[in-house]
């Protein structure tokens, strides 16, 4: 069973990049990780050197419902970035971000088992989190907080952290600088102890 993780904050605080680089540290561990892009501005694709706009959208019409939840109609198309160690679910930014989002986000916990951990970039602020962690269809194991220092960022945090323990999620904040996402990770394996 795959240990789910998001990533939230407020925009600019570097969400995209710590995902990358958590996901990277953990496939240099030899576990089989599925980095999810669920941010309705998609770019965690350009952190691994791609172009997002050349990747292969995944949407709701690639999800059906089912009694209780939604089932994959499609699979998504995952790009892999290291052999048998790292996935990229991702796609390219259209008219329909929020549901293309919403969706990958979806696919990815619908796609989990068969992986060691995932890890998805959520879209900023509280009401994405809201959205997207600990229920039925986005549950994570334990939601990252991320922010810079500041006072929207700090505020941002703790509506995020409070959205976190409404939906029962395990949250542990963090707080970015530049440069630091290799601190911060570091910072998270204690934390997770993996």
């Amino acid at each position: 069973m795959a240990i789910k993780v998001a990533v939230a904050g407020k925009g600019g605080v570097g969400k995209t990049t710590l995902v990358a680089a958590l996901a990277r540290e953990l496939a240099g561990q030899e576990l089989q990780v599925l980095a999810v892009d669920c941010d309705p501005n998609p770019n965690l694709a350009e952190s691994f050197g791609l172009d997002s706009r050349q990747l292969p959208r995944f949407s709701h019409d690639d999800l059906r419902p089912v009694p209780g939840t939604l089932a994959l109609v499609n699979e998504p198309e995952l790009v892999e970035l290291e052999p048998g160690r790292l996935w990229l679910l991702a796609g390219p930014p259209r008219e329909s971000a929020l549901n293309d989002a919403v969706a990958r986000g979806i696919a990815g916990v619908l796609v989990a088992d068969r992986f060691d951990w995932v890890v998805t970039d959520l879209g900023a602020g509280p009401e994405f989190t809201r959205m997207a962690v600990g229920g039925v269809l986005n549950p994570a194991d334990v939601c990252v907080v991320l922010s810079d220092g500041g006072q929207a960022a700090e505020l941002t945090a703790e509506r995020i952290e409070a959205a976190c323990t409404d939906r029962e999620v395990r949250s542990v904040r963090l707080v970015n600088g530049v440069g630091k996402a290799d601190d911060l990770v570091s910072e998270l394996r204690r934390s997770l102890s993996y």
